[in-house]
């Protein structure tokens, strides 16, 4: 692939994670302003859609520009595991919106905002993969690890938080809305980890100037 082929997707996959981020702030707005929840998922909906339309426009010109059968399928499971996260954001949204979730509890705060820190840290990464090189490795390394510890602490945090639901007194409607929601989440988590492990075979492959998945022509 040529170097403009090359840009357009990393333009195209940072333009996703914007979309992933959009999603984060409307996701945000909607705990703020849970009664305007259906407006907001509609909201979320679109962007959805938005970021089907980015992904398929990468997906076609991948297929067009890289020749190497594994390299491209390898290219394409990257951009579309970000993909999954927008289209599970989304889930999210209409998860919030078919248990009729009239207040938002800290649990549900805290869960949300994990995401949208995650979201931040995946954006940070993806800038600093379109510009690897093998001696950024260690603060390549660093970024991915933080990216990935959301996921641990995520863990951690559900754990308690689906222990409290089951161990202190709460409505049998609450407790499957809330576990839809906690679950729903942790989903996403699983999502981003997938992610994280793409950005560490990205980091590999770089290493190996044989094997750079997304190097331009010579």
């Amino acid at each position: 692939m040529t170097n403009e082929d090359r840009d357009f997707l990393f333009d195209h996959a940072q333009e996703l994670s914007e979309i992933l981020n959009e999603e984060c702030v409307e996701l945000l707005g909607m705990l703020e302003k849970i009664e305007d929840r259906v407006a907001i998922s509609r909201r979320i909906n679109k962007l959805e859609a938005e970021g089907d339309r980015v992904f398929h426009d990468f997906a076609e010109k991948l297929h067009s520009v890289e020749t190497n059968p594994e390299r491209r399928t390898t290219i394409f499971s990257m951009a579309r595991h970000v993909e999954d996260c927008v289209d599970m954001l989304d889930e999210l949204s209409m998860t919030i919106v078919r248990y009729n979730t009239r207040t938002v509890n800290p649990g549900i705060k805290a869960s949300i905002n994990a995401i949208a820190g995650c979201v931040k840290k995946e954006m940070h990464v993806l800038n600093l993969m379109r510009t690897y090189e093998p001696e950024k490795q260690e603060l390549f390394i660093r970024a991915i690890n933080e990216f990935d510890a959301f996921k641990v602490d995520f863990y951690k945090m559900y754990d308690m938080l689906i222990f409290g639901l089951f161990s202190q007194a709460h409505d049998t409607v609450d407790i499957i809305r809330c576990k839809a929601i906690y679950d729903a989440v942790k989903d996403i988590f699983k999502a981003f980890e997938v992610s994280a492990d793409d950005c560490y075979k990205y980091m590999m492959a770089r290493n190996n100037s044989d094997t750079d998945l997304l190097s331009a022509d010579k």
